[in-house]
């Protein structure tokens, strides 16, 4: 593509959707929106005023799905100096990676860091932790030495977009506040497009232009930021993060646009309502609740007792519910895990004989299948129905039936 057709493509508005649904494809077909979840945080790197935990992405699958391809084929359409790769890294290599005693002028900040398989023990890392929590420029951890040998601070700068690929690790309510989680489809459908993909090369004026993307502090003008205050949801506690995690979004994407956007200044870009109205799409699919945690079977069917009782029950009560697969002592394990994750409620009440009786139930935000609706800037439902007649937009699925529909755009985006 010449780098002219590009430019249209970005004043039209349409470049995103090319990138994703075209491009994007030569390497790894379907999963548009945890593609565009990926992509959107490698883009985010290169905003300045961001928060640490907004890009940082945990793409948990089953073995086989194709998470870490979707994340390389992602990541070489970037420059090969903004991302490093590790397979399965230890805590001690984690700590110790790029710290200032070792490389006194290096930076975290504009790079991308994908670690492969993560384990529990390094999503909960100290240094991890800084990584995607912290707001400290240069970080200072305190690491326990082996066999009470003391402690050493490491001290690192910056932080880099996070992205990790598990199959088995099941996310904290703590962990899903710094990650986005994004699962892939497992349908015979995609399946099937697996098997047709042959891997091309990535055009490259689109690497060029995706190169040549300049870091930059976004500004939200304050009419826009009114709107999103104004129709953001505030009945959570969590959305305070998740709140910062929209606007980043948006940011993410004035920086992708940036050839059309006004400046503040040399270092300040100026976000636009159409910059809002994509990232909001983007978001909400990125938006994770405990709904989505993929379960054990035995969590599955104490979940599904409790759906069927459609009332409180105690861990006798359910132990019966589900066949007597397991011991009471086995079950309480159990049930302390889905209240940890939120999934459960715990009541205690009384008994006849005035006994304390402990009870679960499932949680309302375990019920609340699918996640808020924001309103777009501008009522543009007629033109997005347009578009989508004409074949101009990525055809994708909502939040509640992700990789059902068929992940396709036609030749009409080319100029």
């Amino acid at each position: 593509m010449e780098i002219e057709q590009i430019k249209e493509l970005q004043k039209n508005g349409r470049l995103w959707d090319y990138i994703i649904c075209e491009e994007l494809n030569k390497k790894h077909k379907g999963d548009i929106e945890a593609k565009e979840i990926v992509f959107a945080g490698c883009i985010g790197a290169k905003v300045l005023n961001k928060k640490s935990y907004s890009y940082n992405s945990l793409t948990l699958t089953i073995s086989s799905a194709g998470k870490d391809h979707l994340t390389n084929s992602i990541l070489k359409i970037f420059p090969k100096e903004i991302y490093e790769t590790y397979g399965r890294i230890s805590a001690k290599a984690l700590n110790y990676l790029h710290s200032l005693d070792n490389e006194p002028e290096y930076t975290y900040d504009g790079k991308i860091l994908y670690l492969k398989e993560i384990t529990d023990e390094i999503l909960n890392n100290e240094v991890m932790k800084e990584f995607t929590s912290g707001e400290e420029e240069i970080s200072q951890v305190a690491i326990t030495k082996q066999k009470g040998a003391g402690v050493d601070v490491v001290r690192i700068r910056g932080h880099p977009v996070v992205l990790t690929t598990t199959a088995n690790t099941i996310p904290s309510e703590e962990i899903r506040n710094r990650f986005n989680i994004v699962t892939l489809d497992i349908s015979e459908e995609q399946t099937k497009r697996t098997f047709i993909c042959e891997e091309e090369k990535y055009d490259e004026n689109i690497i060029l232009f995706l190169n040549n993307l300049k870091s930059y502090i976004v500004e939200i003008p304050k009419e826009l930021m009114n709107f999103i205050v104004k129709s953001f949801p505030k009945n959570k506690v969590r959305y305070r993060r998740d709140f910062q995690k929209l606007l980043d979004f948006t940011k993410a994407i004035t920086i992708f646009n940036q050839g059309e956007r006004q400046k503040l200044d040399k270092d300040t870009l100026i976000a636009e309502p159409e910059d809002y109205d994509r990232a909001k799409d983007i978001f909400v699919n990125a938006f994770s609740s405990c709904s989505e945690i993929p379960l054990k079977d035995i969590d599955r069917r104490i979940i599904n007792a409790l759906e069927k009782s459609g009332e409180p029950l105690s861990a006798k009560r359910i132990l019966n519910e589900i066949g007597g697969i397991i011991t009471i002592v086995g079950l309480y394990p159990h049930l302390r895990n889905l209240v940890q994750k939120e999934i459960l409620n715990e009541l205690q009440a009384r008994d006849t004989w005035n006994n304390v009786l402990t009870t679960f139930v499932i949680s309302e935000e375990y019920k609340e299948k699918k996640p808020f609706v924001l309103p777009n800037y501008f009522d543009n439902d007629e033109k997005l129905e347009e578009e989508a007649i004409k074949g101009i937009i990525c055809n994708k699925g909502n939040k509640g039936n992700k990789g059902n529909k068929e992940n396709s755009v036609t030749s009409s985006l080319m100029v």
